[in-house]
């Protein structure tokens, strides 16, 4: 069996159990251990309108979360606060949710990924260490995915287009040559000769015999978002074999040929964007919503 750890990444304030890949079981996976003895005994962990969380409850939301997630910092104070607004939300929610045949097909799922990676001696050892059952797993997940589905009901077409606007220089990558000239002049002399369809080659050899062409670079396969607002500006229009018009940086002046563009499409990655969408609306939920239900919570 493979010796690499197993990671089981979870989002800190969602608590999202999406296993990565992991690429077989493992048996060395060490479970984190949790403090429970302060956190049992108490009756009222946290308080709101119409609920509240108790230290067994939440002493077992701990321990789901690191049987999922075994890096997780399960003893640090500022965790186990974020991880407790984020099962507040749920006790809020999820008595109105109903369990859709979507929700259990991701559990099910979720079951045969867990048990990919874990094999049963290491699902035993999970169990015992953190003092829970499978159906504590289950339950978790089923809440987990019971939550997701209702925020991603809330996210419209045009909360998607909108977020993919935000984000498309980060889904395209280019390609391009650039020139650099010392002077105006001669950027944009050159500029013109290519744009006339003077070869690169030809208009390279005529100014480096004047050694105004400081420097000439392929840029290739680049995010747009890691470029300058200046190249993003003239490449996001520019079509592939075009020359761009003198863009000047400092004391420099650049030209932009672009040799490639490729742009990952609003469907290619709309489930990635549901995904973050989702975050996103937790987050606020959680940051403008359960302050209106006047939680008080005694976590120390």
């Amino acid at each position: 069996m493979s010796s690499t750890p197993l990671k089981l990444l979870l989002a800190v304030l969602t608590a999202f159990g999406f296993l990565t890949g992991c690429g077989g079981k493992h048996s060395n996976t060490m479970f984190p251990s949790v403090e429970i003895s302060q956190l049992s005994s108490i009756k009222e962990l946290a308080a709101y309108e119409g609920g509240k969380v108790t230290g067994a409850e939440f002493n077992r939301f701990l321990a789901v979360e690191g049987f999922l997630n075994p890096d997780a910092p399960l003893n640090d104070t500022s965790y186990r606060k974020e991880l407790l607004r984020q099962l507040v939300m749920q006790k809020n929610l999820i008595s109105h949710l109903k369990t859709s045949d979507k929700v259990q097909k991701q559990v099910e799922d979720m079951w045969k990924q867990i048990k990919r990676s874990y094999d049963e001696d290491t699902r035993k050892q999970g169990y015992e260490v953190l003092n829970i059952r499978s159906s504590d797993v289950t339950n978790q997940l089923t809440n987990q995915f019971k939550l997701e589905e209702y925020f991603r009901k809330q996210i419209t077409s045009d909360e998607l287009t909108a977020y993919y606007k935000r984000i498309e220089n980060d889904l395209t990558r280019v390609s391009f040559t650039q020139l650099a000239f010392s002077t105006l002049h001669d950027a944009a002399a050159a500029a013109a000769e290519l744009q006339k369809g003077t070869s690169l080659q030809d208009v390279q050899k005529k100014y480096a015999e004047f050694q105004t062409v400081s420097k000439i670079e392929n840029a290739d396969n680049l995010k747009l978002s890691s470029l300058s607002p200046s190249f993003i500006d003239v490449l996001k229009k520019q079509h592939i074999g075009e020359s761009s018009e003198p863009i000047k940086m400092g004391k420099v002046y650049y030209i932009l040929i672009l040799k490639q563009k490729d742009k990952k499409t609003e469907s290619e990655v709309k489930e990635e964007m549901m995904k973050e969408l989702v975050l996103n609306h937790i987050n606020r939920y959680i940051q403008d919503q359960l302050p209106r239900f006047h939680v008080t919570f005694s976590l120390r």
